[in-house]
């Protein structure tokens, strides 16, 4: 596969991997995903569904009381295994984006995926507020040509106004999986904390937080664990917060 995610859609799912651990689930379902986008916000797939009318505050309540249902686990944190479902919208997604001849995955290539999966939440409910298939495929084509003018001054934009474009130069800089991996841990970490972005002491904690990146064992021989890290980098009232 030589299709990357783009920014936004990268961002969409480090967010649904912190709507998966505010629910305890161990897993990463569609309907994890379909909130990642809606909490992302402005990005192709939000704009398409809002063109269409569709009420995303509505959506996303319907998808929370859905996943409501499902069985939460006692060790939520780390790396989630997608469901079967999850692994079928991101193929979806793929010939979503091969079909369009993009070379990168994009939001809106995302929740096209979710609306070809019918053992998914996000479908019954996209489906059920009248989102449809091919409707929402020409909407989002019309939206990505009328950007396509206002793309080609890109160098003047700010980066992530279009990721369509945009994306293709982060893909070069950032191919590591492992490094999201870090910057998710990252976000959940600066979550947990209550931060409003993301500084270096999160970082840091995700660094430490991820055993298989080897820094962790490297600093321990020095004496430096997780909860040492955490005791001098947060306030005293941030101390207790269980990150493991």
């Amino acid at each position: 596969m030589q299709e990357r995610f783009s920014d936004r859609a990268r961002h969409a799912m480090a967010l649904a991997n912190i709507e998966a651990t505010r629910l305890n689930h161990d897993f990463l379902a569609p309907a994890h995903l379909m909130l990642g986008l809606i909490a992302e916000g402005e990005c192709v797939a939000t704009a398409a569904l809002r063109t269409l009318s569709i009420n995303l505050d509505q959506v996303r309540e319907q998808v929370r009381d859905a996943l409501s249902d499902r069985k939460e686990s006692d060790s939520a944190f780390g790396r989630r295994a997608q469901t079967k479902e999850m692994k079928q919208v991101m193929s979806a997604a793929i010939q979503e984006a091969r079909h369009f001849g993009h070379r990168y995955i994009g939001t809106e290539h995302l929740v096209l995926g979710l609306l070809q999966v019918e053992e998914g939440i996000p479908y019954k409910v996209l489906k059920g507020n009248g989102a449809d298939l091919e409707t929402l495929r020409e909407t989002t084509l019309a939206l990505l040509r009328g950007s396509e003018t206002h793309a080609t001054s890109i160098p003047q934009e700010r980066p992530g106004d279009f990721e369509w474009v945009h994306q293709q130069e982060l893909a070069k800089a950032f191919r590591s999986s492992t490094f999201w991996h870090t910057m998710i841990l990252a976000v959940d970490s600066a979550n947990r904390l209550g931060a409003g972005e993301i500084e270096p002491r999160h970082l840091l904690l995700a660094l430490m937080r991820d055993s298989s990146n080897g820094i962790a064992d490297l600093l321990s021989e020095k004496g430096v664990t997780v909860s040492w890290l955490r005791e001098k980098l947060t306030e005293p009232a941030c101390t207790s917060t269980d990150e493991r």
